[in-house]
């Protein structure tokens, strides 16, 4: 059913590289493995919190969920030499024994911090690697002339997970509980492996490199450093994810519980919110095709989303909240979808995979501010700590504005 979905929308311009079935079983399985991946992140979140009522232990948790960032600019060497997709179902499968794990663990009451701390940095490997073998997997599959639409369609099934993917963990834990929500973050899991599987062998668009893992991703750091454009844009993510994403992971669930008193059932709205405001985002822009300006769009979507964040940060009232969470949603669905098509399509064929994993490296600014979001809220609360993040983003992102202006007209 699926797939004969996407086989109709691949008659539309929008969706032209869902015409190549592998791309189509692909792009089902980012799907699929994102947005388990997402909602286990918020689920954890709140679990600890149960688990320990201190918000300095969710930053440390939610860190250790991403703490395999750290190696994402060597896997994405070893996406330049490996069979990419032989990686993805690696790391879905491993992801799924975690979650299996967690499932357990949570229906014979027998988890304990010490379990989600070390499941969370097994997990985290498998960040590292799925990204920019993901990234660096579309190539094989379409040809040149589908390539730009399927980056497009594949950062925006990325993108809009990051968002959406936390809303529908936020919703599993007054729904499901804790039990069922892992076992539904599992089964995501399991048909993940099954889609990737389905798909085959696929042939690399480029050769295998030859050279060594340690000069490869030399070679890696010196493209990007000499590529002034994708700097920055790598520069810009680092911003976005140490400021501006840890509202989804620390500060949401301490807003829900102790500053806007909604509970778990209050947190999954809020989720939920963040969500319809990233897939709102989504649609539009695919429905725009390969757009023009995405400078402006950039530039647009930078400085909304923390402005929204600061505004949450003053309100005590829970459905302004609620309106301020879609508006942040949909800011952040729009910055890391252009941000991930403008990459891709300013870097060479051959060097993608370790661009990517160098894009998926800069995400380990988020554990970061995880980290210190919970100390900060420990310390000075929430409110106070948000409000300081959100300012401190929008003060960078306006620097970065003025000092490089030719980002505003990047296409």
């Amino acid at each position: 059913m699926t797939q004969k979905l996407l086989s109709r929308l691949a008659a539309m311009p929008q969706a032209a590289a869902l015409r190549h079935r592998a791309f189509r079983l692909l792009w089902t399985a980012t799907l699929l493995s994102s947005t388990a991946r997402w909602a286990d992140m918020v689920v954890v979140g709140w679990l600890t919190l149960e688990l320990t009522d201190s918000p300095l232990m969710v930053g440390i948790v939610t860190s250790s969920k991403m703490a395999g960032y750290i190696a994402a600019p060597f896997m994405g060497v070893i996406a330049d030499r490996m069979d990419r997709r032989m990686l993805l179902i690696i790391a879905a499968g491993v992801n799924l024994a975690v979650a299996s794990l967690m499932l357990i663990l949570v229906a014979l009451g027998s988890l304990a911090l010490w379990h989600v701390i070390a499941l969370a940095l097994a997990s985290s490997v498998t960040w590292a690697i799925d990204n920019p073998a993901r990234q660096a997997l579309v190539p094989d599959i379409v040809g040149k002339e589908d390539l730009a639409n399927a980056v497009a369609l594949n950062a925006v099934a990325v993108e809009i997970t990051v968002v959406v993917g936390p809303a529908l963990g936020g919703l599993l834990i007054p729904v499901l509980g804790m039990t069922g929500a892992y076992a539904l973050i599992a089964a995501i899991f399991l048909l993940d492996v099954v889609v990737l599987l389905r798909m085959g062998e696929t042939k690399r668009a480029t050769p295998v490199a030859r050279e060594s893992p340690v000069r490869s991703l030399i070679e890696g750091f010196k493209y990007v450093w000499g590529n002034q454009t994708v700097l920055m844009l790598l520069v810009i993510a680092f911003v976005l994810n140490l400021l501006a994403a840890p509202y989804r992971y620390t500060f949401m669930p301490l807003f829900a519980r102790y500053v806007l008193d909604a509970g778990p059932a209050g947190f999954g709205l809020l989720t939920a919110m963040a969500g319809i405001g990233a897939l709102a985002a989504g649609l539009w822009v695919v429905s725009l095709g390969n757009v023009k300006g995405k400078g402006r769009l950039l530039v647009w979507s930078s400085y909304v989303w923390p402005v929204s964040l600061l505004l949450f940060a003053v309100s005590s009232w829970y459905y302004v909240s609620l309106a301020f969470i879609f508006v942040a949603g949909l800011a952040q669905a729009i910055a890391w979808t252009v941000i991930a098509t403008l990459i891709l399509g300013h870097t060479d064929q051959t060097m993608r995979g370790r661009v990517m994993g160098l894009r998926t490296g800069v995400v380990i600014a988020l554990p970061f501010g995880n980290f210190l979001a919970g100390a900060a809220a420990e310390q000075i609360g929430a409110p106070w700590s948000q409000a300081a993040y959100a300012v401190a983003a929008i003060l960078i992102m306006l620097l970065i504005f003025v000092r490089v202006p030719r980002l505003r007209k990047l296409d």
